[in-house]
């Protein structure tokens, strides 16, 4: 773990990290089958025998059929998180009004999506993009239900991202998506003044919301979840292994599911706004979980989140070392500082053509800062 502290702590300010003992930068690794260097006579005389040559970078275009995959995967993405959207707002909508309707039908619309995603990888990918792209949108939707729809889409994709990276299968995968997408149902029936207060709770209030994930496991259960494993995430999803949570259970009482929703949910909340606080860009959100907060989350679940989150998730804005602004569409799972990043604004702050640069192969560049969709538009 310490090697995390230390990875973030030296990209916090944009700088490469910290040289391993072999003296490599840590994620950085030369191509095994890179041919050693000859040396000649003429290479210790030359004035420009210590300078490699410049690499030739042979641009890579996307073929027509390429493109059109890419852009079906796109249009298809589209139509499926749209549907998925307007199944969460009809579903919060009745939990605010205390009436019982039958949820099957999310999880026969999450379904085929997580074997689609689970056989290609690409779908994943797009489906950040397009939830990264509708973020606005989504945050206005969501105003009618104190974000709690915000909230669920989020959860969809660190729950599928860290499914996988924990290797779990289909159906665990759905599971965990039914009690990270719906963990926190119940509070849909907590008014949101009090949702949304900024200032200190009431005992009476306070009360309302620790019994609200109890009432929300009730709820779920008439609305038809009759999975053990989903309900017993949800009641325990704010457990933590410390028994710090409202029922003091601690280790091995949480069950395995609910630790890994307590630790997505804790983490999603840090990045994104709250009346009572501002977000945390990801990188700063791991670090704040790392330095504050480690004994109260499984150490294997926090690597994992590390692993599948990035330092760069897919969506995130990017500011380069060149001054140009991107946005990131890629990620390198071995050199993950090095992400392919779309450009979209020159150092000057002007629009520009899109442009791809893959920092893999731009060895020049760096990620000098990260930035919020509406930093954007602000003079740099």
């Amino acid at each position: 773990m310490p090697k995390y502290i230390d990875l973030l702590r030296a990209h916090k300010s944009g700088s490469p990290a910290a040289p391993s003992p072999d003296g490599k930068t840590m994620f950085e690794e030369e191509p095994l089958n890179k041919a050693p260097t000859k040396r000649t006579k003429a290479d210790s005389t030359h004035p420009a025998a210590a300078q490699p040559a410049p690499r030739k970078v042979k641009s890579k275009s996307l073929t027509t059929e390429q493109a059109d995959e890419a852009k079906q995967d796109m249009s298809d993405t589209d139509v499926w998180l749209s549907q998925c959207i307007r199944i969460m707002m009809s579903f919060l909508k009745a939990a605010s009004n205390r009436k019982v309707v039958q949820i099957d039908k999310l999880w026969k619309h999450l379904k085929p999506q997580v074997a689609a995603i689970m056989s290609d990888q690409k779908r994943l990918s797009a489906l950040e993009l397009k939830v990264s792209g509708d973020t606005r949108k989504i945050r206005e939707m969501s105003a009618e239900f104190g974000g709690m729809l915000e909230k669920s889409m989020n959860m969809l994709l660190l729950c599928i991202k860290v499914g996988m990276q924990l290797r779990m299968g289909e159906q665990a995968i759905l599971s965990l998506l039914l009690a990270g997408m719906l963990h926190h149902a119940g509070l849909a029936r907590v008014p949101m003044a009090i949702r949304q207060k900024s200032s200190a709770l009431t005992r009476e209030e306070r009360l309302s919301i620790r019994n609200a994930t109890r009432e929300g496991v009730e709820y779920l259960h008439a609305c038809g979840i009759d999975d053990k494993d989903t309900l017993l995430a949800i009641e325990q999803s704010q457990e933590r292994i410390d028994g710090s949570g409202p029922l003091g259970l601690s280790g091995d009482e949480i069950s395995y599911m609910a630790r890994i929703v307590g630790l997505l949910s804790f983490f999603e909340a840090l990045i994104h706004y709250r009346p009572y606080r501002q977000r945390m860009l990801p990188r700063d959100a791991i670090r704040d979980i790392i330095l504050h907060h480690k004994s109260a989350f499984d150490t294997s679940l926090l690597k994992a989140l590390i692993d599948a989150a990035s330092l760069y998730p897919i969506g995130t804005y990017v500011q380069l070392n060149s001054g140009d602004i991107g946005q990131v569409i890629h990620i390198h799972p071995r050199l993950p500082l090095r992400p392919t990043v779309r450009l979209c604004m020159n150092k000057a702050g002007h629009p520009i053509a899109p442009r791809e640069i893959d920092l893999q192969v731009q060895t020049t560049l760096l990620v000098e800062r990260c930035m919020y969709p509406e930093d954007i538009a602000k003079p740099l």
